[in-house]
């Protein structure tokens, strides 16, 4: 029988695997302009964590001069208006949570992992085509890594769970934080989302 653990590895490891674009996606098309020449939601707030790359790593650091993953997480979102909780095990709780599976993660999506600290004891956001962008306690820095590498291997491994907390709609460029959609009436669905939102 196999474990949880087990089942989102080999998840995980097929979605790395299978051929695909990056999951970034352009939300309009035809005459709207604006839509198909801007960047989306989630390309934008990765352009913003790429510019931290190389900043150093600090247990408890939450600005640019040093970051933990927490801290480097809530602060690319604050850039764009999301505010999130503090620590790696408040935000495992934000947004909606995503089963991993093929094609599943979306750029922006937060990676939660296992370490001596507990079940969400570290974060990091995906970045597209099997990459992960994170504070490494390990590197002592901001960097990316492969999930496919064998570095990567521990971060498949110990994998336990995603969240989304990032929905761009077709009728606005800019960000909202999936919890605040629970305070819709139950009858509202973003248009060309129902599908998409787990």
């Amino acid at each position: 029988m196999l474990s949880i653990v087990s089942v989102v590895s080999v998840n995980l490891i097929a979605t790395i695997a299978s051929p695909r674009t990056d999951s970034a996606r352009i939300v309009g098309t035809g005459g709207d302009s604006h839509a198909s020449s801007s960047l989306t939601v989630e390309r934008r707030v990765l352009d913003t964590a790429k510019r931290y790359l190389g900043t150093r790593y600090r247990m408890g650091g939450t600005k640019p001069s040093a970051f933990d993953c927490s801290g480097f997480v809530r602060y690319v979102f604050a850039k764009h208006g999301v505010a999130l909780p503090r620590t790696a095990r408040e935000q495992s709780v934000v947004g909606h949570r995503i089963a991993v599976g093929p094609d599943s993660l979306r750029v922006g999506d937060l990676l939660f992992f296992r370490t001596s600290r507990g079940r969400a004891g570290h974060v990091a956001m995906y970045a597209g085509n099997g990459r992960i962008i994170h504070a490494s306690a390990g590197s002592r820095r901001v960097r990316y890594d492969d999930l496919a590498s064998p570095r990567g291997r521990w971060f498949i491994e110990h994998l336990t769970g995603v969240r989304r907390v990032l929905l761009l709609t077709s009728d606005r460029s800019d960000i909202t934080l999936l919890s605040e959609l629970d305070k819709r009436p139950a009858s509202f669905t973003p248009p060309g989302h129902a599908a998409t939102v787990q």
